[in-house]
């Protein structure tokens, strides 16, 4: 099977602020360590289009999807590279009224992406499993809207207490993508996500990368790493050991086996933030599991 892998997984927010290694050389690597396609950012896409193409083109490389709110400009963009989905990674919203909403809103740019043959997704982490009314909020997304699709992250899926395959099956048909993230704890949603109506900044703070400079850009990735070396930090990324490591509770081939009872086939993504080991050594061996042992 193909195992594709995001260029997030080669900087983490440093990739976010384009900073690090050219999208050129992220190709290679991603080439090299075993990977068949990509996920691209949206500071990825400052690039031409036809740089992207012919770079993807010389490292044999598929183009699968951006990880970026949907716009025009965006789908368009992720048409000409041939790619399937643009993927919302996340926006704010704190119980089912917001919910609807943001379902409501993820409907209309999937009838403005479906001219192109672009699919639009929302990828979740743990706190879209926050309870209210009775239903985590992804559940009350999915149930009021028909057109947009999931990318189900299996593992902070599963870290907040939802089994994979158990919301694949429920939501048969809607999984256009899933990210492979191994998890070894759950941990729960965690408290009462924000509010879309509350008052500050709801923009994604990577919104304007292109007009920063390299010393702003840079300034960003110190607040972001030393927030994510606090104990609170931490914790977000311990729960990501080896796949097939003993102390894993994912079972990647029963979400292969909930997924195949879909219409269509969903694409894998590997998604990488915590390291147990030398950082390229770890993604290959990410790829190595997932051709070896998922079919």
């Amino acid at each position: 099977m193909k195992v594709n892998i995001g260029t997030y997984s080669f900087g983490g927010i440093a990739s976010y602020l384009g900073l690090g290694p050219t999208l050129l050389e992220k190709f290679q690597t991603i080439k090299a360590l075993g990977f068949d396609g990509v996920e691209l950012l949206p500071v990825d896409l400052d690039n031409p289009v036809e740089d992207i193409k012919k770079w993807a083109q010389e490292t044999g490389l598929e183009i699968v999807s951006v990880h970026a709110e949907p716009t025009e400009e965006i789908v368009k963009k992720m048409a000409a590279l041939g790619g399937k989905a643009v993927i919302w990674a996340s926006t704010d919203f704190c119980n089912k009224e917001e919910a609807i909403e943001v379902a409501h809103k993820l409907d209309k740019m999937a009838e403005m992406a479906e001219p192109y043959g672009i699919k639009i997704g929302y990828h979740n982490h743990s706190k879209e499993f926050y309870v209210d009314q009775g239903l985590p909020l992804i559940e009350h997304m999915a149930n009021n809207s028909s057109k947009f699709f999931f990318q189900l992250d299996c593992g902070w899926c599963m870290n907040a207490g939802t089994y994979p395959p158990t919301f694949i099956r429920r939501y048969r048909d809607r999984i256009v993508a899933i990210h492979v993230k191994e998890n070894c704890r759950v941990q729960g949603p965690g408290p009462q996500p924000k509010s879309a109506h509350a008052e500050g900044p709801h923009e994604s703070p990577f919104a304007h990368v292109k007009e920063m400079s390299l010393e702003e850009r840079q300034a960003m990735l110190d607040q972001f790493n030393a927030r994510n070396q606090s104990p609170e930090g931490q914790k977000r990324f311990n729960v990501q050991c080896k796949m097939g490591a003993p102390e894993s509770n994912m079972d990647w081939r029963a979400i292969k086996e909930a997924l195949d009872e879909q219409s269509f086939e969903a694409f894998w993504v590997v998604e990488r933030e915590g390291f147990y080991d030398e950082h390229d050594k770890c993604i290959a061996d990410d790829a190595k599991f997932v051709k070896e042992n998922i079919q």
